[in-house]
C-alpha cells in the first residue's frame, strides 16, 4: 500500500515554505518592488504595444513609444500640482504655528463652553496634541523615509518595463517550457486569466482614482479650501489602500484644513471626504473594480498589513495585485483550491438541516491558446 505522509509533516513544511518565501520577499524587497511595478506597467501597456505591433512596427521601437506616452501622463500630472506643493513646502512653518494657534483656540472654547479649569483641558489637549502629532510625524518620517527608495524606483521601474516588453515573447516560452507539456493547459489557463485580471484591476484603479480626485476636487473648491488639487490627488491616491487609506487621507485633509481656512471649513472638508468615499464603496469599487478582482474583506486588510511590513508604503499599494495573482493560481490547481477559496469573497450561508460548507471542485477547461503569440493578443 502507498504510505500518505503524516499531516504534520506536510504542515511543517508548508509552514517553513510559507517562511522562507516571506524571509525572501523581505531581503529582496529592493529588487521585488520594482520588478513588480514594471510587471503591472507591462500588462497594462502591452494592449497599445501589441496594437503597434501588429502594424509591423518593431518591437523595441512600439516599447519605447508605449513608454514614453506613459512617462508624459505621469509628469503631465506632477505638473499640474507642483505650483501647489511647492507653495506647500514654503508655507509649512506658517502652517505649524496656525496649529498651535488654533489648538489655543480650541482650548479656550471648551474652557468657556464646559466651565473646566484651564489645567484640565491644558493637559489634556498637550496629551492629544503630543500623541497625534508624534503619528503624524511617523507617517511623514516614514513617507519622506522613502523618498530615496523612490527616486531609485523611478529609475528602475522604465528600465524594467522596457526590458519585460521586450523580452514578453522569452518570459512566457520560459514559462511553459517549465512545466511538463501535460500540464500546459493550466499555464496557459494561468497566464492568460492573470493578464486579464490585473490589466482590468489597474485600468478600473486608474479610472477610480480619477473620478474620486475629480469629485474631491469640486468639493473643496466650492469649500474654497487651499492646496484643492494638492489635497485632491493625496486623497485619491491614499484611497487605492483598501480601508486604511481613507482613514490618513480625511487625517491629512481635516489637519492642513484646520491650518489654512475657518473652523467651519474642516466639517465640510470631512463631509466631502466620507461622502465620497461612500459613493466609491458602493457604487464605483463594485462596478469598477470589484469585478475584477473578488478577495474578501480580512484577506485584505491582512495583505495591506503584512505589505506594510515587508515593503513599506509600496507593499500597501502592491498587496491587492499580489494576492490577486496568487488566487489566480490557486484557482487554477486542483490541489490549491483551498486556498482560491479562503481568499475569495464567496459568502456560504448555511441553513437548518444542512452543510455549512458545500465546495464545488472546480474543472479546468483546457485554455483554446497553442501559442505564445495567442497569449499577448
Amino acid at each position: 500500500m502507498m504510505q500518505t505522509t503524516p499531516f504534520i509533516v506536510r504542515l511543517s513544511h508548508t509552514l517553513l515554505s510559507i517562511g522562507l518565501i516571506i524571509l525572501f520577499m523581505y531581503i529582496a524587497k529592493s529588487v521585488l518592488v520594482p520588478l513588480i511595478f514594471a510587471s503591472l506597467l507591462c500588462i497594462v501597456l502591452m494592449v497599445p504595444c501589441d496594437y503597434m505591433e501588429r502594424h509591423r512596427m518593431p518591437r523595441s521601437i512600439a516599447a519605447i513609444i508605449c513608454l514614453v506616452l506613459a512617462i508624459t501622463v505621469v509628469f503631465t500630472i506632477f505638473y499640474f500640482i507642483s505650483s501647489q506643493i511647492i507653495n506647500f513646502r514654503d508655507d509649512l512653518p506658517k502652517l505649524g504655528q496656525q496649529l498651535f494657534d488654533g489648538i489655543h483656540k480650541l482650548q479656550l472654547w471648551i474652557q468657556q463652553q464646559f466651565h473646566l479649569r484651564a489645567s484640565v483641558v491644558k493637559n489634556y489637549l498637550n496629551s492629544a496634541t503630543s500623541n497625534t502629532l508624534a503619528h503624524t510625524s511617523a507617517l511623514l518620517g516614514t513617507t519622506f523615509s522613502t523618498v530615496g527608495s523612490t527616486l531609485i524606483y523611478l529609475v528602475l521601474i522604465p528600465i524594467y518595463t522596457f526590458l519585460l516588453l521586450l523580452y514578453r515573447n522569452m518570459i512566457v516560452s520560459f514559462l511553459l517550457k517549465s512545466f511538463s507539456e501535460q500540464h500546459s493547459p493550466v499555464v496557459h489557463t494561468i497566464l492568460n486569466k492573470t493578464k486579464a485580471v490585473i490589466k482590468g484591476y489597474i485600468v478600473g484603479l486608474g479610472i477610480e482614482m480619477l473620478i474620486v480626485a475629480t469629485m474631491i476636487f469640486v468639493g473643496f473648491t466650492v469649500l474654497g479650501v487651499k492646496y484643492a488639487l494638492l489635497l485632491a490627488m493625496i486623497v485619491a491616491v491614499l484611497n487605492l489602500i483598501p480601508y486604511l487609506g481613507i482613514f490618513t487621507a480625511l487625517l491629512l485633509s481635516v489637519l492642513i484644513t484646520f491650518t489654512t481656512n475657518a473652523a467651519g471649513t474642516v466639517l465640510g472638508v470631512a463631509i466631502v471626504v466620507v461622502c465620497t468615499h461612500l459613493i466609491d464603496s458602493n457604487f464605483l469599487l463594485p462596478k469598477v473594480v470589484g469585478s475584477k478582482v473578488k478577495i474578501n474583506a480580512l484577506v485584505t486588510i491582512l495583505g495591506v498589513i503584512l505589505g506594510e511590513h515587508l515593503w513599506g508604503i509600496s507593499g500597501m499599494f502592491l498587496a491587492i495585485p499580489v494576492i490577486a495573482l496568487l488566487k489566480v493560481v490557486f484557482d487554477s490547481v486542483d490541489t490549491l483550491n483551498a486556498w482560491g477559496f479562503i481568499l475569495g469573497d464567496e459568502v456560504v450561508i448555511s441553513t437548518p438541516g444542512k452543510k455549512i460548507f458545500s465546495v464545488k471542485k472546480k474543472v479546468i477547461k483546457p485554455a483554446d491558446t497553442s501559442t505564445v503569440e495567442q497569449l499577448e493578443e
